[in-house]
């Protein structure tokens, strides 16, 4: 390496350090900076630039670190019923429920720049609460968004303290805390221009001016106008297609995931398909009866006893009659990948499962005939080394 590349070299490294650090350093500083505007509202025109100038770089700086994320954790544009690539996951929300968690995030920025642009002076009371409301939307999916993704960072080190940098949480952290500046700073303006044009003058009717100044409650009141425009909302998604709790299902009919409730199929490897009985494991649970988690290749695959009992026929063979079973495997790798690239749904894999099952039957009678102890090679399959010699020790002791 010559001087000009080894030039070249250093000045890359300290370009990817220098990203590598702004990514957990940025976000602070403009956190820091919109929670400081929230707490001290801005009072003249040039703090109010400063304070949207900081509210501005924490959104886009926020979605592109949150996207720099996203590529880092690799997630797939697709639903757990679908096998993924190795190392790999899935999206974080449903696509099936997708419409919803659209129109609740469009509501929420909509009234958030209506609420911006509003002269405070002409607005009628009702129209104010209506914008907090709509803000409200999109409170309610950066809290849930938070949520499912609370479990992923990015991971850092500074000496031996390695800790993981939740850039999601923070990135909705900082959207509630200007959506709650702005209601603030809307809510300030409006008393103030109340207090300059009260209407009431009459000594016995003084109590209606503070009635007219108390805008503060502004938000319950916004809190309980959300429950009925939700539930237009709702109707309106309901005709259009959606659930009537898709902004739940948006969330819980994921996996890998903080609020996920399914169990996705096992990864692939690139360019190779997954083995029918595997993506049988990928069924309905009922019909399927997955077992436990086990390892293929070092990467996690769902197994249950159909798989366990075909993996150890298999280890039969090549046991026994290595030739045969190298010829088998070729056999089964060319045309068993076309019929797993059909296999996309759990309806589609219980049917491979009951396909599989009389010859499931062939290889238990095949262990049965021809191993000693025919369940307990079953039982060890696709387990760590570590946890298979633990289970033979706990086999052997009762044994």
């Amino acid at each position: 390496m010559d001087a000009k590349q080894f030039f070249w070299v250093v000045i890359l490294t300290f370009i990817m350090v220098g990203v590598y650090w702004s990514l957990l350093i940025i976000p602070i500083i403009l956190t820091g900076a919109n929670l400081y505007f929230l707490i001290k509202t801005p009072k003249n025109n040039k703090e109010k630039g400063i304070a949207v100038f900081f509210a501005g770089s924490a959104v886009v700086f926020g979605f592109s670190e949150c996207y720099f994320l996203g590529c880092c954790l690799k997630i797939a544009f697709t639903d757990w019923q679908n096998s993924v690539v190795i190392g790999q996951i899935h999206t974080p929300a449903s696509t099936e429920h997708l419409m919803t968690i659209y129109a609740f995030a469009f509501l929420g920025a909509l009234g958030f720049l209506l609420l911006f642009v509003a002269d405070v002076r002409k607005t009628p009371p009702l129209l104010f609460v209506l914008y907090i409301a709509l803000i409200y939307f999109g409170v309610i999916v950066s809290v849930l968004w938070a949520i499912q993704t609370s479990d992923k960072g990015l991971e850092y080190s500074i000496f031996d303290l390695k800790f993981k940098f939740h850039a999601y949480i923070l990135y909705s952290f900082d959207l509630c805390i200007i959506a709650a500046s702005l209601i603030k700073a809307k809510i300030i303006q409006y008393n103030e221009a109340c207090k300059n044009e009260l209407r009431v003058t009459n000594p016995k009717l003084k109590f209606l001016n503070d009635r007219l100044l108390k805008s503060t409650t502004f938000p319950f009141y916004a809190f309980l106008l959300l429950w009925p425009v939700m539930g237009i909302v709702i109707s309106l998604l309901v005709l259009c297609g959606q659930d009537y709790d898709s902004i739940i299902k948006a969330w819980t009919e994921t996996s890998e995931w903080v609020l996920s409730i399914h169990q996705s199929p096992p990864p692939v490897e690139p360019n190779n398909g997954h083995y029918l009985c595997t993506v049988a494991a990928g069924g309905h649970k009922k019909t399927v009866k997955p077992l436990r988690e086990g390892q293929r290749h070092g990467h996690r695959v769902i197994v249950n006893r159909q798989l366990c009992i075909a993996n150890a026929f298999e280890q039969v063979l090549e046991e026994k009659i290595p030739r045969f079973h190298k010829a088998v495997r070729g056999f089964y790798d060319k045309y068993g990948l076309p019929v797993a690239k059909l296999i996309k749904k759990p309806l589609t894999a219980d049917i491979v499962y009951f396909i599989m099952k009389p010859l499931e039957w062939i290889f238990i009678i095949v262990l049965y005939l021809t191993d000693k102890d025919p369940e307990k090679r079953i039982a060890v399959q696709y387990l760590p080394q570590k946890d298979k010699e633990n289970l033979l020790k706990y086999i052997e002791n009762i044994q």
